[in-house]
Formats: C-alpha cells, structure tokens, sequence
C-alpha cells in the first residue's frame, strides 16, 4: 500500500523547519563555567581581542569559512566567539576533472556548532581511554601490542608495545590508503596487523602515525569489550556532562556541524560525517579520528585536565593517572630523528608538550614547558597550559570546501600567539619564525 503523500510532505516540512530554526535556536543548558574579564585573571584584553581581531580578520581573507574560539583562565571563561559562516560562498572544481560546483554562503559560524575535531580525537577520546584501562590495571604502556592482539605480531611487529603505538614511534607509516583497498572495519585492521611492515625499529624515530592510533582503538575495544565510542563516552563524556561530544553523531547533532570538504561521490560538502577517509572505512569510528565536538565541552574537558583529573566535583581521573599521561617520554635524539612538523613539541603520552625554549607557531602551543595541546587537519586545535592554568580552543573548518585552499596554520600561529601574549607579555614569547 502507497503512504500517504500528504503525510510525507508534512514530514519532510518539519525536517525543513528544524533545519532552518535549530542552529539560530539559544542553547537550552547555561555556559559549563563562570566568566570573568581578562584583567580579573591578570590576562591582558588588549591581546585577548587581538587574538579574535586577528582571528576574524584571516576568516575575511578566506582562510577558513568561519570559527570559534574559546579562553579560559583560573577555571572561568575568559573569551569565546564565534567569527564567518559554516561555509564560504565559492566556484570552483573538486579536480581538473570534475564539474564546476557552486557553494552559496550559509548560515553564520555560531559558538555552539559541531566540528569534526579529526586528529585532536586521537586525544579527547583515544589517549584518553588508554589511560583510563591504564588506571584500572588492566593494560600496560609496557606490554607487547600482539599481548592482547596476536595478529599484530606478523612482519616482524611483535616487539611494538603499547608505548610505542601512542608515543608514534612504533615504526608503523605515517599514514595508508586503507580505505582504497578494505570494505570494511575487519578489513583495515587485518591489513595493519599482517600485511603493513615497519618502516623503522620500533622506539628509534618518531613518525606521527594514524596507523598507530587506529591499533590504539582496537586495543580499547579488546581489553574492554565495548567499542571505542561507547567507552569513551561511559568513562568520560557522560561523567564530565559533555553531551555534544560524540561520533557518528545523530541528525539534529548533524545539522548544528560545521561542513568540511566537498565530496563528489555525494556532490555536497560532509555534514556531521567524519572528513577522515581511513574513518569512513572503520565504520565512523577510530582512534585516530572521528569524533565531533564544541568548544564548550572541550573547555569543560580542558578544565578537567587542569583540575588534575576532576570536574564539578566529579573525579573521572586519578590525579596520578594524569600527570603520568604528561611526562615527556622520548629523548632528544629520538626527537631529533624524523619529527618533521613537530620539532618544537616534546611528545608527551599522546600529547604534544612545549619544547625548552616554548616557541609558538603555526603548531600554536602556550607560554610554559608544562603546555601541552593537539590539532586536526580539519582545522582543530587545542592547547592546555598547567603553570598559567590556562587553555585555548580554537575550532574551524578550513578544509571546507576543499582541503588546498585551507589555511590554518596561519589562524593557529595568530590565535595562539595572541593568547600566549596575553599571558605573559610581548616579549616573553618566542615565536617560530614564519617559512
């Protein structure tokens, strides 16, 4: 029997409707920390503005489409806003061999829209959760990986531990076409596992890899019985009241995202469907990208960290389960070898830690050897600093609608530059010299 038609046409109305009026919609639960002006926390505001002058400014240049940023001091809010739209009215070819596409300029870039956070997933909700079975005693940083996975043991990858998975010095590549080759989440785990070789001995060089973190959610998968996503968000989403921090989020969820790159294949941008291709093959789940997020729970995350493991009142981390996770863990000769983008940072249990001399750049980073942060190739970045108990957010979509034209790097250095400033004064930071 045919539905009714009319029924449809309401239907697909309401969807409309929702659509039109959600991201304009105030947010119904209040701000997740108290505010306080800049001076109150001994923050210069004439840098605090400058950082989204500046910010605004390279979004009126086309380096992103829109962004948001967020600062906090002392456990409050100090600045957050919103700059551009969700995307950029444009002309232009996916390829030389694709269709001319026209993007029209949609709605304004709100503080409360979803970004697809890419590689910082690799620290909200991966090294997160390693820690978390770290904690309860049942996975050692130590261990042999093929201890809970076998299979992984095949091309000579039996003396990878754990450590070396989330330190990116296992050996495994920088990064693979699975999603070319495997059609499913079995499939890429079986390639890494017996068909990848290493392309370096385990614990000599440091090669940031996606491959690395992709093994590290399998891991948390195996120890725990549950999948990433559900344990992450039983063990430290749900107690830290982060309630838009999520994968393969939902559709009103969906429809607050900010776009990423245009996909041919659908002949729009993604919305609130993970850029990362290896992702997509894993089902929308990974510990190397994935995961959706505002800048209002990544402050409240942040201010976790800071708080050593606690947040209104609620303890989700041992304090010693924290300070161990940000120790440095490679020597300078590792370091020296292949850190490529990295060499201004430490490499901390997953995180990136500010070097000696705390240089600031196109990686941002905050003005002290405690600092730590992580970014993402969609446009992400966080940074969290202990000694100024500081932390700046700053999310957008660069790669929107397609990833040669992002320029993030410059938004970073701006942004995280200004904050540091604001911090410590002009002349107390040291700032990368731009290529």
């Amino acid at each position: 029997m045919r539905g009714n038609p009319m029924r449809k046409h309401y239907f697909a109305l309401f969807i409309v409707t929702v659509w039109m009026i959600l991201p304009h919609a105030p947010r119904a639960e209040s701000d997740p920390l108290p505010w306080a002006n800049p001076w109150d926390v001994g923050m210069d505001y004439t840098f605090v503005n400058k950082a989204f002058s500046e910010l605004a400014a390279g979004i009126a240049e086309k380096a992103a489409p829109g962004a948001v940023g967020l600062i906090l001091k002392d456990g409050k809010i100090v600045a957050r806003r919103a700059v551009g739209n969700m995307q950029t009215n444009l002309m232009f070819r996916a390829s030389e061999t694709e269709k001319l596409t026209y993007i029209p300029m949609s709605d304004r870039m709100l503080e409360e829209t979803i970004f697809d956070l890419a590689s910082v997933t690799k620290m909200v909700a991966c090294t997160m959760s390693i820690m978390k079975l770290v904690e309860k005693g049942k996975l050692d940083l130590d261990a042999p990986v093929i201890k809970h996975i076998p299979s992984f043991g095949a091309r000579a990858k039996d003396k990878v531990t754990v450590r070396n998975l989330i330190t990116h010095t296992s050996g495994l590549p920088a990064w693979y076409p699975l999603y070319e080759i495997c059609v499913n989440c079995e499939e890429v785990f079986r390639c890494i596992e017996e068909e990848i070789a290493l392309e370096y001995p385990p614990g000599k060089k440091r090669i940031y890899s996606d491959l690395g973190f992709i093994m590290l959610g399998k891991l948390v998968e195996v120890i725990s019985g549950k999948r990433l996503d559900q344990f992450a968000a039983e063990q430290i989403f749900q107690p830290l009241g982060m309630n838009d921090t999520q994968y393969l989020p939902w559709l009103l969820k969906r429809l607050r995202a900010a776009p990423t790159e245009y996909d041919p294949l659908r002949d729009r941008a993604l919305k609130g469907i993970v850029h990362d291709e290896n992702a997509r093959a894993l089902g929308g789940v990974s510990g190397h990208a994935g995961l959706f997020s505002t800048v209002n729970d990544l402050a409240v995350f942040s201010q976790m960290l800071l708080n050593q493991g606690e947040f209104n009142g609620v303890r989700v981390f041992k304090k010693e389960t924290i300070q161990q996770m940000l120790k440095p863990q490679l020597d300078d000769a590792v370091l020296r070898e292949g850190s490529g983008f990295l060499k201004y940072r430490k490499q901390l249990l997953g995180w990136w830690g500010m070097d000696d001399k705390k240089t600031i750049g196109s990686m941002g980073g905050l003005p002290s050897t405690s600092a730590f942060g992580h970014s993402g190739f969609t446009g992400t970045m966080i940074n969290i600093d202990p000694e100024h108990k500081t932390a700046a957010i700053l999310l957008t979509n660069a790669i929107h609608p397609r990833r040669a034209d992002s320029q993030k790097l410059r938004l970073y250095r701006n942004f995280f530059v200004n904050v540091s400033k604001a911090l410590v004064g002009e002349k107390d930071v040291n700032v990368e010299p731009e290529n």
